[in-house]
């Protein structure tokens, strides 16, 4: 492992998750199908059919293409802060502006209040009763950690191993407090 990078965790899907996401393409590609077969064989070709033959099928595409770019590829801990990396939008917390880490349960009491509730898994701004407003970024809800900042904002995600996880993440945030108490006592 490069100086940069010491450990990843690939963000793996759960049973839920993947057929969700398999149900959901295959309810979008049916409708657009459908409509491509509606309004050019069974309705007189005009403007508005054209239109929707191209519009309907281009939204599928879009809700089905664009949630991929933000869902979590892996997590890796880095030189500069634990990742969450993604193909759109890498998000990196610096670890001394984490406050606390610990292994999340799944709930199903939980508001979405943007992102996805299903497709490539739970993405997106939550509020999970009890635990408060959460930006998730959950594969496998069987897998999910939660993690605070000193900012107060939460994050939820699923790595491999969340035990390891955990335990990596604090023994980081230890180190980091003994280095500044030493930096600060000398």
């Amino acid at each position: 492992m490069g100086k940069s990078e010491d450990f990843y965790s690939v963000a793996s899907y759960d049973g839920v998750v993947k057929k969700v996401t398999v149900a959901i393409w295959i309810l979008l590609v049916t409708e657009s199908l459908f409509f491509v077969y509606l309004f050019s064989v069974e309705m007189p070709l005009s403007f508005l059919s054209i239109v929707l033959i191209v519009f309907m099928p281009c939204i599928s595409l879009i809700v089905l293409v664009v949630p991929y770019f933000f869902t979590p590829k892996g997590f890796r801990f880095a030189y500069q802060g634990f990742r969450i990396e993604r193909l759109r939008n890498i998000i990196t917390i610096p670890y001394n502006q984490i406050l606390d880490v610990q292994r999340g349960k799944w709930t199903w009491k939980a508001v979405r209040l943007g992102g996805s509730g299903g497709l490539y898994g739970y993405l997106g701004f939550f509020h999970l009763f009890g635990i408060g407003n959460v930006w998730m970024y959950v594969t496998n809800r069987h897998k999910m950690v939660l993690l605070e900042t000193k900012k107060g904002v939460k994050y939820a995600f699923s790595p491999e191993d969340p035990e390891g996880f955990v335990s990596r993440i604090q023994k980081k945030l230890v180190n980091k407090f003994v280095n500044d108490r030493m930096f600060y006592d000398s």
